[in-house]
C-alpha cells in the first residue's frame, strides 16, 4: 500500500509538471485533456483519476508552485536582519535566477492574466502578497534607522521594486533584449537594487 500511495504521488506530480509546461505555452481553454495526458504519458483516463477536471489541474499547479516558492525562498522575519543592499540582492536575485531556469510559470501567471483565470490573481494573494509585505516592511525599517522621510510611499515602492525585476526578467526571458540577455543576473540584480536604492534616498555601493 505505501509503496502504491509513494507511485501515485509521484505520477500526480508529473503530471502538474508536464501540464504547466503546456499550459504555459497554449493558454488554459486552448489546451485539451488530450495534449495533457499524451504531455504526461499517461491515458486520459488516468489523468482523470488524478484531475476530475482540468481547472482541478489549474489549482494543483498552484499549490505546488506555492510550496515550491515558499521551501526555496521562505518569506520569514530573519531576512529583515540583512543589510538593506544586501536584502534586496538576495530577494532580487533569487527571483530572477528561477524565472532565469524555468520561465514556464512566469508565462502561465501572464496567460493566466490575460485569459481572466485566477490562477495569477491566487497565486499573488499567496505568495506575492507576502513578498509585497516583507518588502514595504524593510523599507519603512530603513527610513527609520536612516531618520528620512520615504520619497515613495512604501506599499507603493515595494511594488515598484518587484515590478522592476518583472520587467527586467520579461526582457531576457520572452522578449530576449540583447542587453539584458547578455549581461549576468547578478550584475542585473546589483544595478537594479544600486537604482532603487538611490532613488529611495541614498545611494547604494556601485554594480
Amino acid at each position: 500500500m505505501p509503496v502504491r500511495r509513494l507511485a501515485g504521488e509521484a505520477r500526480s506530480q508529473a503530471i502538474v509538471k508536464a501540464a504547466l509546461g503546456l499550459f504555459a505555452q497554449q493558454g488554459f481553454d486552448a489546451t485539451t485533456t488530450r495534449s495533457l495526458a499524451r504531455a504526461a504519458g499517461v491515458s486520459e483516463a488516468l489523468l482523470f483519476k488524478h484531475f476530475p477536471t482540468k481547472r482541478a489541474l489549474y489549482r494543483a499547479i498552484l499549490e505546488y508552485k506555492i510550496r515550491d516558492a515558499e521551501q526555496a525562498l521562505p518569506l520569514d522575519d530573519s531576512l529583515l536582519s540583512l543589510e538593506d543592499e544586501a536584502f534586496f540582492l538576495h530577494i532580487a536575485y533569487h527571483l530572477m535566477r528561477r524565472v532565469d531556469a524555468d520561465d514556464a510559470f512566469c508565462r502561465l501567471m501572464l496567460r493566466s492574466a490575460m485569459d481572466g483565470h485566477d490562477l495569477a490573481r491566487r497565486f499573488r494573494k499567496a505568495r506575492s502578497g507576502k513578498l509585497l509585505d516583507l518588502l514595504t516592511r524593510k523599507l519603512r525599517q530603513r527610513c527609520e534607522r536612516l531618520k528620512i522621510q520615504p520619497p515613495v510611499d512604501p506599499p507603493l515602492a515595494a511594488r515598484v521594486f518587484s515590478g522592476m525585476i518583472l520587467s527586467v526578467m520579461l526582457n531576457r526571458r520572452i522578449f530576449r533584449e540583447e542587453v539584458v540577455s547578455r549581461t549576468s543576473l547578478d550584475e542585473v540584480a546589483r544595478a537594479l537594487v544600486h537604482i532603487f536604492l538611490s532613488g529611495m534616498g541614498k545611494v547604494g555601493s556601485k554594480p
